[in-house]
């Protein structure tokens, strides 16, 4: 386990981290999610000892490694922190073979030489890059890199593995594959992780939990499908390309909590306490379809949202079009491209925004 608690970081007087708190779990992957220069970067640095915070603690296993306690400053040295660290730029050592990039680090430990070479077999075999072992860092693909780089942070057996953009550096054609390899192995390594990306489909991917970062902090930290279906805030939910719609909870009736938005009535579900207040609604583009025609009701279930709009954008992509709709408010939403031919969607056309009011999410807008 590692845990960050009210972690503050500037550089030149810029706030980068202000008062942030994470705890990573046992065995877990959690990913770090958020736009380039959140401070994802800056976090990992801290964790791992290669950055001192300005203020707060940081935890391992429950031992204090860097902060204060009542009588002095404590800051273990990056190497005792039994940490690895798994670099955006694949850090190899040109002029090394592949074997003696692995060994570097036990060689440092002043292990016995056969240790030394027993481990370092072994995790190039957990890597699948033995037969590679008396190759250079330039004689090899940018995944195979990636594993030795791997291999090599694993050497002095860390409990906490912290991985930043480990796949950036991999040719996009083959990144898919190495961040399901990758997962195997963190998963079969039984250790802490925590990872950090900016792309949204390889934090669903490879997460048990996912932490969304911004503004200096963590705006929202759970399971992968929670974070996806309930963002709790409107930052959280623009970054992940959520519809947001501001408005105010006016009752509860028949079971839904009406909204009111841009004189548009909307139904969600009902939570009590947010009647009367100003709210976001948030809404996935996967959970709206557009129509021509009014809807009522959608297989007979309960009766859904079907907001007047017009078409404005309409961006085509290999199967679908991403279709945004001005209904007083700005909606976007995907439209498969043989619905767009067969019904003749275009810009400029008359459409109903349609949506059930259980896929709507709301909560208070503290702005």
């Amino acid at each position: 386990m590692i845990q960050a608690n009210s972690i503050k970081k500037s550089f030149s007087g810029k706030k980068v981290l202000e008062n942030l708190n994470i705890e990573a779990k046992n065995e877990e992957i959690l990913s770090l999610l958020g736009p380039n220069g959140c401070g994802k970067t800056t976090l990992l640095n801290i964790l791992s000892g290669l950055t001192r915070q300005d203020d707060g603690d940081v935890y391992i296993d429950g031992v204090l490694v860097s902060g204060k306690t009542s009588a002095r400053n404590v800051n273990v040295k990056p190497s005792d922190r039994k940490v690895g660290y798994v670099f955006q730029t694949i850090s190899l050592f040109p002029h090394m073979y592949v074997d003696e990039n692995v060994a570097y680090g036990l060689k440092a430990l002043h292990l016995p030489e056969l240790e030394v070479r027993k481990r370092t077999m072994n995790l190039l075999d957990f890597v699948g890059l033995r037969e590679y072992a008396r190759f250079y860092p330039s004689q090899l693909s940018g995944g195979q890199k990636q594993r030795v780089a791997l291999a090599r942070s694993l050497a002095a057996e860390p409990k906490v593995l912290l991985l930043d953009e480990p796949v950036s550096a991999i040719d996009p054609q083959l990144r898919e594959s190495f961040r399901l390899e990758l997962k195997n192995y963190l998963q079969a390594l039984k250790i802490t992780a925590v990872y950090v990306t900016h792309n949204l489909s390889e934090a669903f991917v490879m997460s048990d939990r996912i932490a969304v970062m911004g503004n200096g902090r963590i705006e929202q930290i759970g399971d992968k499908k929670d974070i996806f279906d309930r963002p709790s805030s409107s930052y959280v939910a623009k970054f992940l390309g959520i519809n947001t719609i501001k408005g105010k909870a006016v009752a509860i009736q028949k079971g839904f909590m009406m909204i009111e938005s841009e004189s548009v009535k909307l139904m969600a579900p009902p939570v009590a306490d947010l009647v009367g207040k100003n709210i976001v609604a948030t809404l996935k583009p996967d959970d709206i379809f557009i129509s021509k025609t009014r809807m009522e009701k959608l297989d007979d279930a309960a009766a859904i949202n079907a907001v007047e709009g017009t078409i404005v954008e309409m961006v085509q992509m290999r199967s679908t079009a991403h279709v945004t709709v001005d209904a007083g408010f700005l909606v976007k939403t995907r439209v498969p491209l043989n619905s767009i031919k067969s019904k003749g969607f275009g810009i400029g056309d008359k459409v109903y925004v349609c949506f059930t009011a259980d896929t709507v999410n709301v909560f208070a807008d503290d702005a």
